[in-house]
């Protein structure tokens, strides 16, 4: 067995987490969803977090997720009845559920499907289907397996509810128009199966991967305790940690021995941890020398809010250009694609140590880009189709597709 439990304890970390999977541009303003998911955690108890293959293959089962605006969503916030409303729009048509995951563990959507589990009493699967945020609701690793998406349940704030029985594309366009009329915002239970078919449609260990960036990511926070296992060091002092000592959180520190020491700025630390947990690369990093709306425009069917941004590589003095719709969509080094959908691309604040994006940032900023892989599946043909920068209506091909 290998189930462990979310506690509340454990809200802050995935709240880091989230942010970071969220590719940055799509993981502001969720605050208001950990207050929430504490609250009902503290009511209910934990929430089982188990591997689809613990769980009979027979188990009903499905994803968890929210569609529309974040900034709806706080204004207008979850009550906490609408799991239960979900569950039984979906009984009818696929028995009581035994079991939820996460549409994708990434944004809020890597709190409410532990909030649903919680309030449902329901073991939640320790897997998604997108591995990051995507903006379609069918942009999935379900979709690319061959699962359906429907029946489709969704719930607004306002206890609207619907069941809809239609084709992946056309249920984004249709509930997406009821979010809009419905205050912003719904919550939805699709791609209702049984627990035997996520092999293979499914991305493992997803929450579980949340929890552990969130962990480093915390560490790393200002204002936790400046030395941990020795004696007092003020803040941003850069002597030299004590040989065979323990590492220095708050500030520069001397690594190496004498004739031979360079000092260690918190995000190289950081970024150090982050590359090891999720298998990042390091784009590059400097200065913020441009931000502003982008000429690209997505494709109708896509919310957008497009925006372009130019970091200034202090080490190769190179120009990464970043282009973002809601989510970071591509990088380009000097005019050459360096990165791109469906890998993921994040933005690291050099000042606050927090995974960051065009709502938070203004030029000048300092800040680091990392390019984290994305699931397998979604390097393939079909997934590149679904999920790559052409879908988005960029007409370049992904870096690893030019090099087949």
């Amino acid at each position: 067995m290998s189930e462990r439990l979310i506690t509340a304890a454990d809200v802050p970390a995935l709240l880091a987490g989230a942010e970071f999977f969220s590719t940055s541009a799509a993981g502001e303003g969720i605050d208001f969803a950990g207050v929430w998911l504490g609250d009902i955690l503290d009511h209910t108890g934990p929430v089982r977090l188990v591997a689809a293959g613990d769980l009979d293959p027979g188990t009903a089962c499905a994803a968890i997720g929210a569609m529309g605006s974040t900034t709806a969503m706080a204004e207008l916030p979850p009550s906490g009845d609408e799991p239960a409303v979900l569950a039984r729009s979906l009984e009818g048509r696929c028995g009581p559920l035994g079991a939820v995951l996460p549409l994708n563990a990434a944004s809020v959507n890597a709190l409410f499907p532990v909030a649903a589990a919680a309030l449902l009493g329901l073991p939640l699967i320790d897997c998604d289907g997108m591995g990051r945020v995507f903006p379609l609701i069918h942009q999935t690793t379900f979709e690319l397996a061959g699962l359906s998406l429907a029946p489709m349940a969704a719930v607004s704030a306002g206890y609207d509810s619907l069941l809809l029985e239609t084709g992946s594309a056309r249920a984004e366009r249709l509930a997406r128009v009821v979010a809009q009329s419905a205050g912003g915002w719904l919550l939805c239970a699709l791609y209702p199966t049984r627990v035997g078919e996520l092999a293979g449609a499914a991305i493992p260990g997803s929450m579980s991967r949340v929890l552990e960036v969130g962990r480093v990511l915390l560490a790393h926070a200002p204002g936790r305790p400046a030395w941990t296992g020795g004696p007092a060091h003020p803040p941003w002092e850069s002597g030299p940690a004590p040989d065979g000592g323990p590492s220095w959180e708050g500030g520069p520190y001397r690594e190496g021995g004498p004739g031979a020491r360079r000092v260690v700025a918190p995000h190289e630390r950081l970024l150090a941890e982050l590359t090891a947990v999720t298998g990042a690369s390091v784009l590059g990093g400097g200065r913020l020398v441009e931000i502003g709306p982008s000429v690209r425009q997505a494709a109708a069917l896509f919310p957008g809010n497009p925006v372009g941004l130019a970091v200034h590589d202090h080490d190769s003095g190179r120009l990464i250009r970043i282009e973002a719709h809601n989510e970071l969509i591509l990088a380009l080094s000097d005019g050459s694609l360096a990165a791109a959908v469906p890998d993921l691309l994040c933005l690291l604040d050099r000042g606050t140590l927090r995974m960051t994006g065009p709502g938070r940032l203004t030029a000048g900023d300092l800040v680091d880009v990392l390019v984290v892989p994305a699931a397998p599946l979604w390097h393939t043909i079909p997934g590149l189709a679904l999920g790559g920068p052409g879908a988005f209506g960029f007409p370049l091909r992904h870096p690893k597709e030019a090099s087949r």
